[in-house]
């Protein structure tokens, strides 16, 4: 069942909330708009893995971007969200929703950008982060760019070190205590990677070495392509 209206605008705001205690995650999201824009081949198709939240949908329905869209998560309430987001822009968007996950997409589809923002921290270092990297390389079209975002820290006493950075920003800023401490009491529960295991991992799933493009805090951005064979 479609969550309310009302619902719906709870989620985005509690959303948005979460997003002001990164310093700098916006400006995240506005790289990842500039990267699916500037694409040579508009009409070739975007991915977006983990759309439930709607803000890459949100970003782009700020700019001229007319490609097509499919926007995929696991979650149905989730996406209702992101359906809520793209309909506050009318016809500006062209998505077309999927609940699942990368291996639902149709065999040999394959698109010409696929994001995967802040979704393969949540998978366990047993295999299946590895399993969803491929996923991501099999649904690349040939020349496609793979964006790429995760929680990453080098050393975990990383997480020590920039916790009071973090927390000195949210109080100047004024980011409500509820979301910030969201914030802290998840990452130490999460399966995070270093930036060098990520590597191995792109290198295993046959993707190129992934280049960085945003840093904040624990958070990073990488773009990537398939590996030549």
């Amino acid at each position: 069942m479609p969550i309310s209206k009302d619902k719906c605008a709870d989620r985005r705001a509690m959303y948005r909330e979460l997003q002001r205690t990164m310093p700098g995650l916006d400006g995240m999201y506005r790289l990842v708009h500039a990267l699916i824009a500037g694409c040579d081949e508009k009409t070739s198709g975007v991915l977006i893995v983990g759309a439930g939240g709607g803000r890459e949908l949100e970003e782009l329905a700020k700019g001229r971007f007319d490609g097509q869209i499919t926007a995929l998560d696991p979650s149905a309430p989730n996406l209702d969200l992101a359906r809520d987001v793209a309909s506050d822009h009318g016809s500006s968007l062209d998505v077309r929703f999927l609940v699942g996950t990368v291996d639902d997409i149709p065999q040999g589809e394959r698109f010409k950008i696929v994001t995967s923002l802040l979704v393969m921290h949540h998978l366990r270092d047993n295999g299946a982060k590895l399993a969803y990297l491929k996923g991501l390389r099999d649904r690349l079209a040939p020349g496609g760019r793979l964006i790429h975002a995760d929680v990453c820290f080098d050393e975990f006493e990383d997480f020590d070190r920039l916790a009071p950075i973090y927390l000195a920003h949210a109080d100047i800023f004024g980011v409500s205590v509820d979301a910030t401490r969201l914030e802290l009491d998840a990452i130490p529960n999460l399966p995070i990677i270093s930036g060098t295991r990520t590597r191995v991992l792109f290198s295993e799933a046959g993707l190129t070495e992934p280049f960085e493009i945003f840093r904040s805090l624990w958070y990073r951005c990488w773009t990537s392509s398939r590996a030549p064979k």
